[in-house]
């Protein structure tokens, strides 16, 4: 006779497991009115680690820096450059104090070379402020600038003036004192402006050019007729920068 293994063997008495009694849990008593610390309870309980104030954070020794009223988080953007209408290069022919400022585009500002013929001298300026000078008969003071192509930023070639506008953002700005001719100023387009060499008063003109941006503005100015090289340099704060002397350069 097979044996039935899912009957309760009630024969073998060290079969049988003993089970515990269990003790019913006992009733929470309700706090006293008058009672205001944690129920006299002997085990950690959440409520009292919730109803415990959290510490003071640790202050880190140096306290923080007050924000400044106004300041953004974020990136400060660069400031846009904000300039007053002029005459683009090429409307106004012909400047005078009725008219003496012109404004090349940013093409203009960049392509080729900015040409000043009838021009006696020319003084140039960098953004790093070294400034210098060269005349129509090969006299040179100041520091000349070169560009990054190993040509001079400013100068003068073959009787005129030239600015190299391949890197105009070397310049800062320039200065052409005129001789006993008009000023002509050209770009690449064929654009062109002119110039008397003096005004009716007599006074002798200067072209100053300024660079604000990635564009040359162009201003015809008036000196006394007598007025030297280095005394129209000083008129517009040019201070000619001492040069370095190569041999030391060379060590």
């Amino acid at each position: 006779m097979p044996l039935d293994r899912n009957t309760i063997r009630t024969d073998l008495g060290y079969l049988s497991r003993r089970r515990k009694a269990t003790k019913p849990p006992e009733r929470m008593q309700p706090a006293s009115a008058g009672h205001g610390g944690p129920p006299g309870s002997g085990g950690l309980t959440l409520d009292t680690v919730a109803s415990r104030p959290a510490p003071p954070a640790q202050s880190s020794g140096t306290p923080a820096a007050p924000g400044r009223p106004g300041q953004a988080s974020g990136p400060r953007s660069a400031p846009a450059v904000r300039v007053f209408p002029a005459p683009a290069f090429g409307d106004v022919r012909q400047l005078g104090e009725a008219n003496p400022v012109v404004r090349l585009d940013a093409r203009q500002s960049a392509i080729g070379s900015l040409l000043v013929a009838g021009a006696r001298s020319v003084a140039w300026e960098d953004r790093d402020f070294t400034t210098g000078a060269r005349d129509a008969d090969g006299l040179t003071a100041g520091t000349s600038v070169s560009t990054p192509g190993n040509r001079p930023l400013a100068g003068i070639q073959d009787s005129s003036g030239v600015v190299s506008l391949r890197h105009v953002r070397l310049l800062r700005r320039a200065l052409f004192i005129a001789g006993e001719a008009p000023l002509t100023i050209g770009v690449f387009d064929g654009a062109a402006a002119a110039v008397a060499p003096r005004n009716d008063a007599g006074s002798r003109t200067v072209l100053y050019v300024s660079r604000i941006g990635a564009v040359l503005e162009l201003r015809a100015e008036f000196v006394p007729e007598d007025a030297s090289d280095a005394a129209v340099w000083a008129i517009f704060g040019f201070t000619m920068t001492i040069p370095l002397d190569q041999r030391v350069l060379r060590r």
